[in-house]
């Protein structure tokens, strides 16, 4: 039986998962996911206009903020898609034995808050450092010694 090793570098934009078949192997990129919204301007992405309300007192009009971020709004969209992306792959390709993740700090928390219980039990170590852009190698140095 193949001991499969995932490895997640993720940010609120990009995700990047790669696997090693043993705990000092070679890193292989098996999916690249992006979000094309994430590095819109937050009125791009909402492209309504703000309602309009009456003041209290008087005739007096303002508009209001909406009540949520756009940008938080996407991030959280794009956690949950990698989130259930992941728990497919794991049933479908026999899973994973550990999970090493490397995300952004604040994108760290939103996949914690969208993972599932079994996928959660694997992970093995978490990294808070955005590091997406680095090829498999130097992703590598930044990972524990042994996967």
């Amino acid at each position: 039986m193949v001991h499969t090793i995932w490895v997640l570098a993720a940010n609120a934009g990009r995700a990047r998962l790669f696997s090693s078949s043993s705990r000092n192997g070679t890193l292989i990129e098996q999916e690249t996911w992006v979000d094309g919204d994430a590095r819109r301007k937050g009125s791009d992405i909402n492209t309504d206009r703000a309602g309009r309300a009456h003041d209290g007192s008087g005739l007096a009009r303002h508009s209001m903020e909406p009540r949520v971020d756009p940008k938080t709004e996407e991030a959280k969209r794009f956690a949950r898609l990698i989130c259930e992306r992941l728990n497919a792959n794991a049933q479908s390709n026999g899973g994973c034995t550990r999970l090493h993740i490397a995300a952004s700090p604040a994108f760290l928390g939103r996949l914690r808050e969208y993972m599932s219980a079994s996928l959660r039990g694997k992970v093995s170590s978490e990294t808070a450092k955005d590091l997406t852009t680095l090829d498999p190698r130097s992703l590598r140095r930044h990972l524990p010694d042994f996967l």
